[in-house]
């Protein structure tokens, strides 16, 4: 049963399906991803499914100053795991049952009510092995749990890929293959101030019994934005988790930017054999780091931003990495000119509305006094 292929999404293949909400990709961006990976080293048959009406809603939130750096995260994400076909797809306009709201209903109301439709149309199971709703909206918990629907609310904190993955409503998950606390610290925004207030570093998994929980004493307070733990905001920890989330979506934004300009220029994306070829040319460009596309796009045009650049892109485990706090402020933002220059070299809107969008929250970490070690 739990087989699959990884190469596409083969039509007599069957999986169960884990519908993501716009605020579980905003909150927990991290913990999707590593469960992803988890799901593909793994083999299991799962695949997250993102509702049409969520890349609506991210689109939405790029023009809110305080989410739109995460909702850039989440959208760079989805391409990126779209483009793989294996673990991640969005809702087709076909996949529906096209129940229709009632007149009267909001705009928000008819949100809630297209991600049910979702995940009643998955849940079938004609079209695998039925659905699993991750959501930290209470009232959308109500309204599918009253149609039969398996949902699961995140714990407030310490959520990790193997709690999601021992709520799915399916036996036989080797619990073992995910991770059972997140890898890095998050930085994320907090339900108190609906700004970027939080961070955590890792801690051991709290104990969860079998099952698929709902509710607990710290699932309650996500609607109704309290103070989680009386500390909420770890700017050493912030200055770090930040610092990761910037390399990794940064390295990402910067690929789709040397794939657009190889394809303008002409330029060959077959990968050389020759050990005296560019170290770029040796690799596919889904595989460049920062420093590769930078170097690259230093062949294109002149770029003025510091030789460092690329280092300080090396993601959390790459030859040559440094945490976030073992920069100084200057070369921070010295780096973001940077990028900002590559976007306006390049007439790149992805990077600049990115190095835009993360600026405020590069200011606020810096802001924060750290506290004493």
């Amino acid at each position: 049963m739990w087989r699959c292929r990884h190469d596409a999404f083969p039509t007599g293949q069957h999986y169960l399906h884990v519908v993501i909400d716009t605020n579980v990709l905003i909150d927990y961006g991290s913990v999707v991803q590593q469960f992803c990976a988890d799901v593909e080293s793994a083999g299991h048959p799962i695949l997250l499914v993102v509702p049409g009406v969520v890349l609506s809603e991210l689109d939405g939130l790029k023009n809110r100053p305080e989410l739109q750096w995460f909702a850039r995260q989440a959208t760079t994400w989805l391409l990126q795991k779209v483009k793989e076909r294996r673990t991640v797809k969005l809702q087709a306009a076909r996949e529906t049952l096209r129940v229709a709201p009632p007149a009267e209903t909001d705009g928000v109301r008819k949100n809630d009510l297209a991600i049910r439709d979702c995940c009643m149309y998955f849940a079938d199971r004609k079209r695998g092995f039925g659905a699993l709703l991750v959501t930290k909206d209470k009232i959308l918990c109500l309204e599918c749990q009253r149609e039969g629907l398996e949902v699961y609310i995140p714990p407030l904190r310490r959520w990790s890929s193997r709690l999601l993955a021992q709520s799915l409503p399916v036996p036989g998950v080797d619990l073992s293959k995910f991770h059972e606390r997140e890898a890095f610290p998050r930085y994320r925004p907090s339900g108190t101030r609906q700004r970027l207030a939080q961070t955590e570093a890792p801690a051991a998994a709290p104990a969860v019994s079998p099952g698929r929980p709902i509710v607990d004493d710290d699932m309650m307070d996500i609607d109704e934005g309290d103070t989680v733990g009386g500390e909420e905001y770890l700017p050493l920890h912030a200055r770090d988790s930040l610092h990761a989330q910037i390399a990794e979506h940064f390295t990402l934004v910067l690929r789709d930017l040397c794939y657009r300009v190889h394809l303008e220029s002409g330029d060959s994306v077959a990968v050389s054999s020759s050990r005296h070829a560019p170290e770029y040319r040796r690799k596919p460009v889904a595989e460049w780091s920062a420093a590769l596309c930078l170097t690259y796009l230093r062949g294109k045009r002149t770029l003025t931003g510091p030789e460092f650049m690329g280092r300080f892109l090396l993601r959390r485990g790459e030859t040559g990495w440094n945490k976030g706090q073992d920069w100084s402020r200057s070369r921070w933002e010295l780096v973001l000119d940077g990028l900002e220059e590559v976007g306006r070299q390049f007439a790149d809107g992805a990077l600049l509305s990115s190095v835009e969008a993360v600026r405020p929250h590069v200011k606020e970490v810096w802001d924060a006094p750290l506290r004493p070690l």
